[in-house]
């Protein structure tokens, strides 16, 4: 199919933003690639690409991920779009942003295609960055510290089922003073968005699913 448009129109590309925590449980880390072309050769950023004809925005930035870092399988969701005019050098540009905070279990990412390396880094003291993904990650920053303040984070990061000490320090790691004053396990059962899922007598939680691929009130 061929597409002719009378006026000038955007390119579309898609970026995947993947958090974990660290080995250790000290702090929340960011997936990024160098790149290895222009423009911005040598620099960070967040794995992505342009989108293709073919594709959904959602397909689009699992492609992305794999291609660049080696990963698959994660279950992104729909975060933010970034359209600043000037953001890219190439053109005019929107960016649609999908992301996940996962376990990080298993994951080993190799930088491949456009990026010659692919490392995790700091979530909270980031590097600098290509673009405007600096400011792209500290919308990322401020949305997983509004969700830890005022319901549950670690959807698709936690268990089926967990105990309440590992749902507090998942939340210790994004907003320690939340955690301390408001306790998420009881704030998650209060709102609705915690089920218990233990046998009698042992308490445990899960956190129900979200299937809408193009809107999630609480994608982290």
């Amino acid at each position: 199919m061929t597409f002719t448009y009378e006026y000038p129109r955007p390119t579309v590309t898609i970026d995947a933003v993947v958090l974990r925590p660290d080995r250790d449980v000290t702090r929340i880390e960011i997936l990024l690639i160098r790149r290895g072309h222009e423009p911005f050769t040598g620099c960070l950023a967040l794995p992505g690409g342009f989108l293709e004809m073919d594709e959904t925005p959602l397909t689009g930035a699992a492609r992305e991920l794999k291609e660049e870092t080696g990963i698959s399988g994660i279950p992104l969701a729909p975060l933010f779009a970034c359209g600043e005019p000037g953001r890219d050098p190439r053109a005019r540009c929107i960016t649609l942003v999908y992301g996940a905070l996962v376990s990080g279990v298993g994951l080993a990412p190799r930088g491949s295609d456009d990026a010659v390396e692919a490392s995790w880094f700091p979530l909270f003291d980031p590097p600098k960055m290509a673009f405007d993904h600096a400011r792209a990650i500290r919308e990322i920053t401020a949305g997983l510290r509004w969700q830890a303040r005022t319901a549950v984070i670690g959807r698709t990061c936690l268990p089926d089922s967990f105990r309440p000490e590992a749902l507090r320090a998942l939340h210790a790691l994004v907003c320690p003073e939340s955690a301390r004053d408001d306790d998420p396990a009881e704030r998650g059962l209060r709102l609705g968005l915690l089920k218990p899922a233990g046998a009698a007598g042992e308490l445990r939680f899960s956190i129900p699913p979200q299937t809408d691929p193009d809107w999630h009130p609480l994608p982290w």
